[in-house]
């Protein structure tokens, strides 16, 4: 259903085509892979008279084509948001096939292997789940995955049939639950970016000395964003060709709505505009600002917004070690 009012009596929008900045935030629908939505819309937001060819589009975190729920589709200045969309928190809700393993650790591979499933209760399946929240995890990336060696994305060497070393890396699970249905295992993960849902599925069911890949999997939120307020592709689709404003749908959010995730530092107008203008003493008293107020290395933010009281300004980066700089202007 479109959230949307007034719309059988809204126009086409005027040329010139207007600036476009802001987010949609799309229920994935299984079988498309990210990229292929964020095509989708791009055609629409141009066939439908709201944007020019030369709109700038992206997501905040890919989901596998396998895989539904929210994907946050960026335009305009808000695509300058992309970093810490993606490096930021998810929650995904699911379901866990016990005793197959499948070559893509989802239920679109092949078969290959079966291992019988012990008599474990819901109970202590949930007291190994709880070890991935209280202890350190480490996790080793799937082959099909987009990671690359050499250059090459792992799932492109999985296809001709190869499996190369791949390195652990430690992975932070805020969240873990889990609940036994015959066979299967209904769960909710809540993650850091960057983190393989397949993976932690396979990895829980070595523990219970079984084996396991995902059946179902969705993303119900996003850092910021969830599915209270995501709509279906095909009904953003279909408002977008019905010339709906964009303001009058749920899934939108307009550019100076996003990432209240992210800590920030307020400017003045006079500030904001110095920033905006490249004058590079506001901008390194600014990135000191910010460097002092977050000195404690373990707990900095790494990404944090700049802004007065009506608009974004820049966005501030940091890595270890490393003071805050200026990653982003935001021109909103």
């Amino acid at each position: 259903m479109i959230d949307a009012s007034n719309s059988s009596e809204s126009t086409p929008l005027n040329a010139p085509k207007p600036a476009l900045s802001g987010a949609l935030i799309v229920e994935k629908p299984e079988g498309l892979s990210s990229a292929q939505v964020v095509s989708q819309l791009k055609h629409a937001l141009i066939q439908s008279g709201y944007t020019d060819k030369k709109i700038r589009i992206g997501h905040g975190g890919t989901l596998d084509p396998f895989a539904t729920g929210v994907l946050i589709i960026l335009f305009g200045e808000a695509t300058k948001l992309a970093d810490p969309y993606l490096h930021s928190i998810k929650t995904y809700t699911g379901i866990i096939q016990l005793g197959v393993k499948m070559d893509t650790a989802d239920h679109t591979g092949t078969v290959l292997q079966t291992k019988p499933i012990p008599s474990i209760t819901t109970k202590e399946w949930q007291a190994l789940a709880d070890t991935f929240v209280q202890q350190e995890y480490w996790q080793t990336p799937p082959m099909y995955s987009a990671k690359k060696k050499d250059g090459i994305a792992l799932y492109a060497l999985a296809r001709q049939g190869k499996e190369i070393q791949r390195e652990a890396i430690q992975k932070k699970i805020s969240k873990f639950f889990v609940e036994l249905r015959e066979n299967t295992l209904s769960f909710q993960v809540e993650c850091e970016s960057g983190t393989y849902v397949r993976t932690i599925a396979e990895d829980l069911a070595e523990k219970g000395h079984t084996l396991a890949h995902l059946k179902v999997l969705r993303r119900t939120k996003s850092s910021d964003c969830g599915d209270t307020e995501s709509l279906s592709l095909e009904a953003i689709k279909t408002a977008l060709a019905q010339k709906v404003p964009l303001e009058t749908l749920r899934a939108y959010r307009a550019l100076n709505s996003l990432a209240t995730h992210l800590p920030s530092l307020s400017l003045t107008e006079e500030e904001a505009q110095d920033i905006l203008h490249g004058k590079l003493k506001t901008i390194a008293a600014l990135c000191e600002r910010a460097s002092g107020k977050w000195s404690d290395e373990l707990h900095a933010p790494r990404y944090c917004l700049v802004k007065t009281s009506n608009h974004l300004v820049a966005l501030l980066s940091k890595t270890d070690g490393q003071p805050y700089r200026l990653q982003r202007v935001i021109h909103g």
